[in-house]
């Protein structure tokens, strides 16, 4: 009999789970301090609120593609307004997620096992590990498992500009329904941020009785293209073996190769390397005229750059991102990082179309250039690059800390892990991880046995981007490494809390 304790009961832990084999040699313990399944991100209740990617996409386990579509066919068939291909509300995948967390305990029945509490310490002991875990009410009971696995979900929100506590501030923007009454009575309000998050804001209000007018804002003003109905990028194995050589004979990917792996790909799909640089620069740009009244907002800057990127984003990243240099990632970062996001993470269609109503009837603008935001008496005062200020009444935070950042709820243990050795921080975010094998990186970079990493927390060594399909496929590579330990000599732990 093999333990395993996950640690995090979100969208990546649901995936492991229901990606590991049914039997009597595994005895699994989960420990979350929330309900398993939806986690912060799907818990959010409004309808506004859309999934970025179709429901064909978002199932938990490559063994059953089609369930999720399945699932809403029937206990939500109103949702399904274009089949397979239709966006719906994020709160609908909490409640597929909490049902797999069912089926799943369902399956594996007294080998699963979910706790309510807070891991806050993991330690090494006699080729296990002992898992300190604090309950909602201050208790602290110890657990031994063979195997653990970090799933720990997505960094927290950020406070750029230092006003959490402050009267009309709202810092982060779930749940929906916690600021949105007192926000849409503003005769002006911004949101900080032009990401994902940021649109839902900006939803929420348009769909509302929001009569006043809304800013959404950031550095760079990038708000994600509109997603394209296009079909899937081919899986090219040539690519990898290219990586494979260049790094050998180089010692990795420099800022060229990599721009003439894109050039490649391109060409395979008749795009032109122009092409490709204009729709970066266009998706790149704020995003107020191009959503603005006389445009069409649903459309993609350009459609098959938009299929090549997400086909890049799906394939090939993790090899790319994991051969770059440092010198070629740090280009990256600094010039085609957030347009890439933009692509590889587009908005539905029919959200783009708010927006663009939004921007058309004066009710939104969408700005660049953020440099400080200051309290004032009536509300805040935004200061941009260009020298100009916006003064609200009402502002909603809807920026993230790094990418792979702990969330408060993991600090603890984060800090734990680095204390003791066992994990060591990504100057890229989160911890690093060895890429095959999902196993975390100790203070030396060897691969710790039996702890595993999956989620954002692996941020750095592999590159992050929004996709349960990414999540799914680390889950199964995890799922595997569980099943190869099941089959060797037994282990001399055994988990109890």
């Amino acid at each position: 009999m093999i333990s395993i304790g996950i640690v995090g009961g979100g969208a990546a832990a649901i995936s492991l789970i229901r990606q590991l084999p049914h039997g009597d040699r595994l005895d699994v313990v989960v420990y979350a301090d929330r309900p398993p399944g939806p986690g912060r991100a799907y818990s959010e209740p409004a309808d506004s609120a859309l999934l970025n990617r179709q429901v064909f996409a978002m199932s938990v386990s490559d063994a059953w593609p089609d369930e999720f579509a399945e699932w809403v066919a029937a206990h939500a068939p109103e949702h399904l307004d274009d089949g397979e291909h239709s966006f719906v509300p994020r709160a609908l995948y909490g409640r597929y997620l909490a049902a797999s967390a069912e089926s799943a305990h369902a399956h594996l029945g007294d080998h699963l096992t979910f706790v309510a509490g807070r891991v806050v310490d993991i330690a090494p002991r006699a080729g296990t590990y002992r898992l300190t875990v604090e309950s909602a009410d201050g208790g602290v009971v110890e657990a031994t498992h063979d195997l653990v696995v970090l799933a720990l979900g997505s960094s927290p929100p950020a406070d750029p500009y230092r006003l959490t506590g402050l009267p009309s501030y709202t810092g982060d923007p779930y749940p929906i329904d916690g600021w949105l009454d007192e926000v849409a009575t503003a005769d002006a309000a911004a949101v900080v941020g032009t990401g994902l998050s940021a649109v839902d804001v900006a939803l929420a209000l348009g769909r509302g009785d929001f009569a006043g007018h809304l800013t959404m804002c950031s550095r760079n003003g990038i708000v994600p293209d509109a997603r394209a109905i296009v079909s899937p990028l081919d899986f090219d194995p040539d690519i990898s073996a290219m990586i494979l050589r260049v790094t050998r004979k180089r010692g990795g990917l420099e800022w060229q190769d990599v721009l003439q792996i894109v050039d490649y790909l391109a060409l395979g799909e008749g795009i032109r390397r122009s092409e490709v640089r204009a729709a970066f620069g266009a998706v790149a740009r704020p995003a107020g005229e191009r959503l603005a009244h006389g445009s069409d907002p649903t459309r993609s800057v350009d459609a098959a750059v938009q299929r090549l990127v997400i086909g890049i984003a799906q394939h090939y990243v993790n090899e790319i991102w994991s051969a770059m240099t440092r010198r070629a990632r740090a280009q990256f970062v600094a010039t085609a990082h957030a347009p890439f996001q933009a692509l590889s993470n587009p908005l539905p269609a029919k959200s783009a179309a708010v927006l663009g109503a939004m921007v058309g009837d004066g009710r939104l603008s969408i700005r660049a250039g953020v440099t400080d935001i200051e309290p004032t008496t009536g509300g805040f005062d935004i200061d941009f690059a260009e020298g100009g200020r916006a003064a609200v009444s009402q502002v909603v935070n809807a920026t993230r800390t790094a990418a792979g950042a702990p969330s408060p709820a993991a600090g603890a243990l984060v800090s734990s892990l680095l204390y003791r050795g066992l994990a060591q921080a990504n100057p890229y975010g989160g911890l690093r991880v060895d890429i095959i094998s999902n196993a975390l990186l100790d203070r030396s970079g060897a691969a710790v046995p039996g702890l595993y990493v999956i989620g954002e927390i692996a941020s750095g060594d592999l590159y992050y981007i929004s996709s349960m399909g990414k999540i799914r496929r680390r889950a199964r590579s995890v799922a595997r490494q569980i099943v190869d330990e099941s089959l060797r000599p037994a282990r001399t732990g055994s988990a109890h809390v």
